[in-house]
């Protein structure tokens, strides 16, 4: 039976936010027709969501970008949920998803992408050895294989991660080095790829990973444009540690904006002006304002001060530094300055939001 997919953004305009009508794979006449990716996400009780779902909407709404462009021969996705032996899975949330096939079932020889989610469930299915010999077999047989936040425990279970680049959640980094040393874990990369793998690291960032595997299938412009119907940022500048981007801001579209816009992310410590961005981007200044402006939403000037206070934040959260020395590696020339932005935009001093926000022990 085909079962089809439909989702229904929440009227708070989130895009991350879903009601699942109908679950699973959209399959058409048309695509029927199309040489097919076919993509199966394993899940399993207390799966992350979003892990699950994430990657599946970047999937399918890749294959309506291919549509609405009207690019054709092109291979078209179909996914599906698999289970290791469950007819329906508990997410984290509570929700009980219908699985299309468990392992026992699954004979698909043309498998295309293997991507497993992570969750608190993640865990207890490394350690499972009827699960890691099943997601072993199907391995040998994927041209890619991914993983979604601790998903990586899973896939690192079975050996294929020995030798490998591969990244997590960063919570969980000290423990997936406990138990896989063999494996070449870089704790702050949004997700990595090595290979044939591909591993992300906490729950949205799957969909950042799932963006590439579109653009390695179809291109840039497909990925950039899924990026857009699902008001996501495509190729997010930084690391986990960078994990807020700059609130009301668009992803540009040229390449010189974005490389300018990554040097800025590298240089937030630094006086910064546009003309040295213009410079970057090799444009006039005037050019580069207008150009930044239209594409992002912000005017630089804006963007910058915007940037500066996310990463202010990011220290404040997860550094013992000073207020004040954090306040020069986010270009301020002083402390008294960010604490001023700090007030008018967030309305509470750096002081007081290290306290409620800290992600150190106390």
């Amino acid at each position: 039976m085909d079962w089809p997919k439909k989702w229904d953004y929440c009227p708070t305009g989130h895009s991350l936010c879903f009601t699942i009508w109908d679950l699973f794979t959209l399959n058409t006449p048309e695509m029927s027709k199309a040489k097919v990716h076919q993509v199966a996400v394993f899940a399993y009780d207390d799966a992350n969501a979003v892990d699950v779902f994430g990657p599946m909407q970047v999937f399918q709404t890749a294959n309506d970008t291919l549509d609405n462009l009207s690019i054709k021969n092109r291979a078209v996705y179909s996914t599906l949920l698999l289970s290791a032996d469950q007819a329906t899975v508990r997410l984290s949330t509570g929700t009980h998803v219908l699985a299309d096939k468990h392992f026992d079932q699954f004979r698909h020889k043309d498998l295309h992408t293997l991507v497993i989610a992570g969750g608190s469930g993640a865990d207890d299915q490394s350690t499972n050895q009827n699960v890691t010999s099943a997601i072993k077999k199907l391995d040998r047989i994927t041209q890619r294989s991914a993983t979604v936040c601790s998903g990586a425990f899973i896939l690192a279970a079975t050996g294929a991660l020995d030798g490998r680049r591969a990244t997590t959640h960063w919570r969980r980094a000290q423990d997936f080095q406990n138990r896989f040393p063999n494996v070449q874990l870089n704790s702050d990369a949004l997700f990595t790829r090595d290979g044939k793998y591909a591993c992300s690291a906490g729950v949205t960032a799957g969909i950042d990973m799932a963006l590439q595997l579109v653009q390695e299938d179809h291109g840039r412009r497909v990925a950039l444009e899924t990026a857009r119907q699902m008001v996501a940022f495509y190729h997010r500048p930084g690391g986990q540690n960078q994990f807020s981007s700059v609130a009301g801001s668009r992803q540009p579209i040229s390449e010189a904006l974005l490389k300018a816009q990554e040097w800025l992310h590298h240089h937030l410590g630094d006086p910064l002006d546009v003309a040295a961005l213009a410079d970057i981007a090799n444009m006039s200044t005037r050019h580069f304002s207008r150009r930044f402006s239209a594409e992002t939403g912000l005017s630089p000037a804006r963007y910058i001060a915007q940037a500066r206070l996310n990463k202010a934040r990011v220290q404040l959260e997860e550094s013992a530094s000073s207020v004040s020395r954090i306040a020069s590696q986010c270009g301020y020339s002083d402390a008294e300055i960010m604490r001023r932005l700090f007030i008018k935009e967030l309305n509470v001093t750096p002081s007081e939001y290290r306290k409620r926000f800290s992600v150190l022990s106390t």
